[in-house]
């Protein structure tokens, strides 16, 4: 008996020695990387492929892959790639050198790789991903400047300046708003008065307010400018138009005669693009420098006008499509940021993961899918937007129809994307407590970079009374003048007004039980219901818009978010399997094997849209509120007490849900960590070790300041 027991003590000491083992193991391993096994247990059993998610969400798997090519090159080449990973520590005068070097190099790369052009599209979009300035200066090039002559030149002076332009042997600006000027284009002052003796144009800047301010490019860079001007022929304003005008000597980069250039110097963010201002002290240049595709001016001094004064904007149209994917870019890193580190932080009495708290989750769950909803409409409106464009080449009358639609929808996308970036970036920062003001994560630069490059409160306004002005006309001309109903039926962005008296007609809501509520249709018609009845009100006291602008204003952007739901819940419908070759969402053409897989993830679209479209019927609850049939019993709203509480109940809900494969969802955008230049946002959790290694290379970490003999040692040794 006492040899068994002896044995048994033998046992039992082996037993506890092991346990004692492998629990300090756990501890070293929790220790070295506390953040790895978390983020690895949030990883499991997501319910869907992220690997597939990751080709969908990117346009297709050959997309996927081509970008995951772009990535490494851009990884492994010293010039393309940042120095020290990131560009915090930098100086405006280094930043700025960096991305003119990257642009270089990048230029190169791009002509070595001009036999694949999936790889030289993918490169462009990692690199813009990469770098918010070499994205804007790129941009402004490739995109405003090359398309002003796309779009606004006639076919000879786009085949004269285009060589050039592709290969950057001229640089080019968009020299659009002015000191005093910015949306209100009519409003512009700067002058292109035509001289008949010479046949040219005399460019000037009549006044302080005129010069032109805010052009990327412009403040050290820019060779060449498009500039929107007032023509003026005899003492006739004939209004604006677009005009080439050359800024600086290609070789020495100096000034030409009649330009005053200078830069705007420290800003908020993006100190790698040189904004600067331009000042135009009658510059004269050749008749031919008008870009006169549209409105003309003769040799004798006789203009002829364009068929739509809408085609002076055209440029801006697209260029405000492109904020969604720059919406889609900067919230989808700052997110991915935020949601790893919400998962690795640990606080509280039971040191709970802070993303589990449903204040942290509710806060951040809706911008996560929002991200889906802006991934999915950016390549649908740009899809529609494209092909229209096509037709300005083909058939000019059919591509004039469009215009109206597509300036309000893109005034109206551009104005409520920022304001909701600027939100999600604020949520996210708050998220992070005092670890976001550190520029090492990378969430203070992505505000100020945001800030920066998107419109302001003020121009945000004049959007989106752009759009509500086309919607009320359009209300005026369809229902107001009874032409509904008599077989003209409108379509695009106001479809819905063919549905207006439809809409009038109910009072209340049938909703009954939660389930509902995860029917996009559903919800749509909810969110619909709600911008009819306020446009009727709008309708009614528009007259007095400055009395009423506010209202208006929110109109515009119910109005929008209407139709990013109606679009988004358009293209799941068109990933349907008997749908999918017209689907937006998978850009290559040799996906087929790959629809089944695909169709899998249509839960998690649905999902994300339906927390979204939730989620915007629970932030405008009190304006559904607002609208009743004249009595004063809660009855005659539209919802009643227990439909209030059954959405507030399942928006909580929906968060919780989603805040489970949060880790899943972000991992599916596929950002590599270089890309987001955030220790935080480590994708193996190992976030504090990462962060403190950055700290501590951080220049003057350490040493004693330059400043201390005479500003320090006078208190500590004043004797």
């Amino acid at each position: 008996m006492k040899n068994n027991n002896k044995i048994n003590k033998i046992n039992n000491d082996s037993n506890d020695n092991n346990d004692n083992a492998i629990n300090r193991l756990i501890v070293i391993q929790n220790h070295l990387s506390p953040g790895s096994i978390d983020l690895a247990r949030e990883r499991e059993n997501p319910g869907f492929d992220v690997q597939k998610m990751k080709w969908l969400f990117n346009g297709g798997k050959e997309m996927f892959e081509a970008l995951e090519e772009a990535y490494k090159i851009i990884q492994r080449d010293p010039e393309l790639y940042i120095p020290g990973g990131h560009p915090f520590d930098m100086t405006l005068k280094e930043q700025r050198e960096l991305v003119m070097k990257q642009i270089l190099r990048y230029q190169k790369t791009r002509q070595a790789l001009k036999n694949d052009p999936l790889l030289c599209r993918a490169l462009e979009l990692t690199m813009c991903t990469y770098s918010e300035a070499f994205w804007m200066r790129v941009y402004v090039h490739d995109t405003l400047f090359c398309q002003a002559f796309e779009m606004f030149g006639t076919k000879e002076q786009y085949d004269k300046w285009i060589d050039d332009i592709l290969n950057w042997r001229i640089i080019g600006c968009f020299a659009m708003t002015e000191l005093a000027h910015s949306s209100f284009l009519r409003g512009l002052e700067t002058t292109a008065t035509y001289d008949k003796t010479t046949e040219e144009f005399i460019i000037n800047s009549p006044t302080l307010e005129s010069t032109k301010i805010w052009i990327g490019m412009a403040g050290q860079t820019a060779t060449h400018t498009v500039a929107l001007c007032q023509t003026i022929i005899d003492n006739i304003n004939y209004g604006i138009n677009w005009f080439v005008v050359p800024l600086r000597d290609v070789q020495t980069g100096k000034p030409l005669p009649g330009i005053i250039v200078g830069d705007l110097g420290s800003k908020y963010g993006r100190h790698g693009l040189d904004n600067g201002w331009i000042q135009f002290c009658h510059k004269r240049v050749p008749r031919e420098y008008m870009l006169m595709k549209w409105s003309k001016v003769t040799f004798e001094g006789v203009f002829i006008p364009s068929p739509n004064p809408a085609l002076s904007y055209i440029t801006l149209i697209g260029e405000r499509f492109y904020v969604l994917y720059g919406a889609q870019s900067a919230l989808g890193q700052a997110l991915t940021i935020a949601c790893r580190y919400g998962c690795i932080r640990r606080q509280g009495v039971n040191n709970e993961q802070i993303m589990d708290y449903q204040s942290h989750y509710v806060n951040l769950m809706p911008g996560v899918a929002s991200v889906y909803v802006i991934n999915v409409l950016y390549r649908v409106i740009v899809n529609q937007w494209n092909q229209a464009t096509k037709l300005a080449q083909t058939n000019q009358s059919e591509f004039l129809k469009k215009i109206n639609d597509f300036h309000a929808i893109s005034s109206g996308l551009k104005a409520t994307l920022t304001w909701w970036g600027s939100e999600v970036l604020e949520r996210v920062r708050r998220s992070m407590g005092g670890h976001a003001y550190s520029a090492y994560n990378a969430i203070g630069p992505a505000i100020a970079d945001w800030g920066v490059t998107t419109t302001g409160a003020g121009d945000n306004f004049v959007l989106l009374q752009q759009t509500v002005k086309y919607l009320l006309d359009t209300f005026k001309n369809i229902v107001i003048q009874g032409e509904e109903g008599k077989g003209k039926k409108i379509g695009s962005s106001v479809v819905y007004l063919n549905d207006f008296q439809k809409y009038m007609k109910i009072t209340q809501c049938n909703l009954s039980n939660e389930n509902q509520l995860y029917d996009l249709d559903f919800t749509l018609d909810i969110f619909t219901w709600l911008v009819i009845h306020k446009l009727n009100e709008a309708q009614a006291t528009s007259s007095l818009w400055n009395d009423n602008q506010m209202s208006l204003i929110k109109l515009a952007e119910l109005h929008t978010w209407r139709l990013a739901l109606y679009e988004y819940n358009q293209e799941l419908k068109n990933l349907s399997k008997s749908n999918y070759n017209n689907s937006n969402i998978n850009n290559t053409n040799n996906d087929n094997n790959n629809n089944e897989e695909y169709q899998k993830l249509l839960p998690i679209f649905y999902k994300m849209g339906q927390l979204w479209s939730i989620h915007l019927i629970h932030t405008n609850l009190h304006l559904f509120l607002e609208i009743d049939d004249g009595g004063d019993d809660s009855n005659n709203y539209y919802f009643n007490k227990n439909q209030i509480k059954m959405i507030k109940n399942i928006y909580l809900k929906m968060c919780k849900e989603t805040r489970k494969i949060v880790i899943p969802l972000v991992d599916a955008w596929g950002f590599p960590d270089f890309v987001l230049k955030a220790p935080f946002g480590r994708y193996d959790g190992d976030i504090y070790a990462a962060y403190f290694n950055t700290i501590k290379a951080a220049p003057n970490c350490f040493g004693v300041p330059n400043y201390w003999n005479d500003y320090i040692k006078p208190f500590t040794n004043p004797y």
